[in-house]
């Protein structure tokens, strides 16, 4: 029997106090295993600040799946503030991380997580890159892995048709607006506003996708210059 895939992020805050939050995931389809709260938050509810584009019936599920998840996180880092210097490390199977940063980019990075993983029928696209976890990644990086998971996605399930990267623009203007609704639950949920920036740096990620695509294609051409048929000797 698999074992499921763990991902631990220990936050050393400016206390000199730890924090650690662990997350456990189905080794096949990678999708959260951790059992939500007994006891709900109110802000939980799947009708508080409800996305707009939010697909779920509140009588089948009577609280927002990602927001359920995000309480774990949220409770333990709620004192802190954006711009609090947090000593980060990221633990998985395969590799060990640190980072120096900020409350904000710390939170954004195990929100993400959290949001491709609960099981939104939004975020739930994003759970392939949740799979290959890249612990605050760049816009560069982060660019580049949506673009492989998108091209990937059609030729295993045949997403997105052969209208170019048009599905995947859509996919983004569809979780900027699930990004800014759950910036609205996430400013019940604390005093602080780390976790409603996190989730605005999130959101500079969908924004930046649909602009950006074109420009960056030109620029990651010169990378691909091996795989011309007339410099590819396989070929």
């Amino acid at each position: 029997m698999n074992e499921p895939h763990l991902i631990r992020y220990r936050f050393d805050l400016p206390d000199g106090s730890i924090k650690t939050l662990e997350f456990a995931f189905d080794p096949v389809d990678f999708r959260m295993l951790k059992a939500p709260p007994a006891n709900p938050p109110f802000w939980a509810e799947l009708g508080f600040s409800q996305c707009a584009n939010c697909p779920l019936d509140a009588a089948v599920h009577p609280h927002c799946p990602a927001a359920l998840q995000m309480t774990w996180a949220v409770e333990p880092l709620k004192a802190l503030v954006s711009f609090d210097a947090v000593g980060v490390t990221v633990t998985q199977a395969e590799r060990t991380m640190y980072a120096q940063t900020t409350a904000q980019q710390a939170m954004s990075s195990v929100l993400g997580l959290i949001m491709a993983t609960a099981g939104c029928p939004w975020t739930d696209h994003l759970r392939p890159m949740a799979r290959f976890h890249l612990p605050f990644a760049s816009e560069a990086e982060t660019l580049y892995r949506s673009i492989c998971m998108f091209l990937l996605a059609r030729e295993i399930v045949g997403a997105g048709g052969p209208n170019g990267f048009a599905a995947l623009e859509e996919l983004y203007e569809s979780l900027h607006v699930v990004n800014r609704d759950m910036s609205r639950r996430l400013g019940a949920a604390a005093r602080t506003d780390p976790a409603r920036n996190a989730m605005a740096l999130l959101d500079s990620y969908t924004t930046l996708l649909p602009a950006a695509l074109e420009c960056s294609l030109d620029e990651l051409r010169p990378l691909f210059d091996a795989w011309q048929s007339k410099r590819n000797p396989a070929i």
